[in-house]
């Protein structure tokens, strides 16, 4: 791929390619390897849990794993949004998703080949982790970044929504299927499975004509650093100047500490206070997942803009502090399945607007650093909390039930804390306003927001 004068030759130019519509050749091409990635990913997710569980035994062990993949996102992330803004989001998607794919072969051929060896298998894990999670904080901001480079601004909410339709439905079908798969074949073969599948997106991802907007290149490699850490402290400093989308990502990071490592604990609750076998865990997240995809359908169908977004939201924050509440409290499976179904469908909704608001009322020059540092700020607690979950676990001898309990009584309190903050309440109401030229807001293309 050559570029010249900040502009990516081997594309169309924004303009045609989003006279093309929601449904263009270039955005199905990006939504066909997240959907097939996002099976590999679900059945990788299951491999390792129950992997661990059986294996080791220690809430503390499956919490620092779920810890080592998460820190390298959250210390990179800034640093990924920026070089989403300044290379080529094309070639940072294809190649994050080829190493992807190789890294996780790696991982199932050793798993394969090598019996016993339990100590040498977990520093495996925790390295794959680690770098799984250095080429995620580059990659995700690279999708975040392109997608409204695809798709018309007035089709955004739904090219979101299908973009998550994808990875959820993929990731329902993967877990559905998962915990089966891990009883029958084991985990070596589904983490394999997983190196394909990201390979297969990968093939998929190459053939995407991307528009992009590059700035252009330094002189030399001195300036290049100067100029890149100029623009990482410039994100920085939009998501810090802009109070409520400061106060959002602050509010989902406090959130994201209480629930994240929720997860993490669930093969727990469900093998010893359930006595359910590891094919419920696939049964329970793709409850959870096919939720999240009739939550997406609806944010991505009508139209919820302004106070009723603000509305939506706040409910959703508290339909997800219930049903983990009934989490920790219910023994039938159905209605762990029914609490699952509810818990993803209000979050689906929450995503999709979330997204579609954060990338509406950013410039595209700073939204791939912008996306990476709201990412940075709501999952930075998410490595900590998932290993101090672990040894907490073991610290009340894993009684996982009271833990559920206990963080959806601290969410129900930090929900009624944020509908008292007025910066929060503004942001999450603003209108998308959208003009007969196609752009958003006021002629310069801004939105209309109190938060600024």
């Amino acid at each position: 791929m050559t570029e010249s004068n900040g502009i990516d030759d081997s594309t169309k130019s924004l303009d045609n390619q989003r006279t093309l519509g929601l449904l263009n050749r270039d955005f199905l091409l990006l939504w066909q390897g997240q959907t097939i990635s996002g099976i590999g990913v679900s059945l990788y997710q299951i491999a390792m849990l129950y992997w661990l569980l059986e294996n080791t035994g220690s809430a503390t062990t499956m919490g620092l794993v779920a810890m080592f993949s998460a820190l390298p996102g959250v210390l990179l992330g800034p640093f990924g949004g920026a070089i989403a803004d300044r290379f080529s989001r094309r070639k940072l998607i294809v190649f994050g998703d080829l190493l992807l794919g190789i890294i996780l072969l790696s991982v199932g051929i050793t798993f394969l080949l090598v019996d016993g060896s339990t100590d040498l298998k977990v520093g495996l894990m925790i390295a794959a982790g680690v770098i799984v999670g250095i080429v995620g904080s580059f990659f995700r901001p690279a999708v975040t970044a392109a997608i409204p480079n695809l798709v018309p601004i007035e089709k955004l909410a739904s090219a979101n929504a299908m973009n998550s339709f994808s990875m959820t439905g993929s990731m329902a079908l993967g877990q559905a299927i998962g915990g089966v798969l891990f009883r029958i074949v084991g985990a070596p073969i589904l983490i394999f499975v997983n190196g394909i599948t990201y390979l297969l997106s990968a093939l998929s991802e190459v053939f995407i004509r991307l528009p992009q907007e590059l700035p252009v290149t330094p002189p030399s490699w001195r300036s290049l650093a100067r100029q890149f850490n100029h623009e990482v402290v410039e994100g920085i400093r939009y998501v810090w100047t802009h109070r409520g989308l400061r106060n959002m990502a602050l509010a989902f990071a406090v959130i994201s500490f209480i629930t994240a490592p929720l997860s993490i604990l669930m093969p727990i609750l469900l093998d010893q206070h359930r006595n359910l076998p590891p094919d419920w865990f696939g049964y329970l997240m793709a409850a959870m997942a096919v939720g999240n995809l009739f939550g997406l359908a609806l944010a991505g169908s009508i139209k919820i803009d302004g106070s009723s977004r603000a509305i939506w939201i706040l409910i959703s924050l508290y339909a997800m502090a219930t049903t983990t509440f009934l989490m920790g409290t219910a023994e039938k499976s159905y209605i762990l399945l029914i609490a699952n179904a509810v818990s993803g469908f209000f979050m689906g909704g929450t995503i999709v607007l979330f997204t579609t608001l954060m990338q509406a009322t950013t410039p595209d020059g700073l939204r791939g650093r912008v996306a990476s540092v709201m990412s940075t700020v709501i999952g930075g607690t998410t490595p900590i909390a998932m290993g101090l979950s672990g040894v907490l676990a073991d610290a009340v001898d894993q009684d996982v039930p009271f833990l559920f309990q206990s963080a959806s009584v601290f969410c129900f309190i930090f929900v009624s804390m944020l509908i008292a903050n007025r910066p929060f309440r503004e942001f999450l109401s603003t209108q998308l306003v959208v003009n007969n030229r196609g752009k958003t807001g006021k002629e310069t293309g801004r939105i209309r927001s109190s938060n600024e």
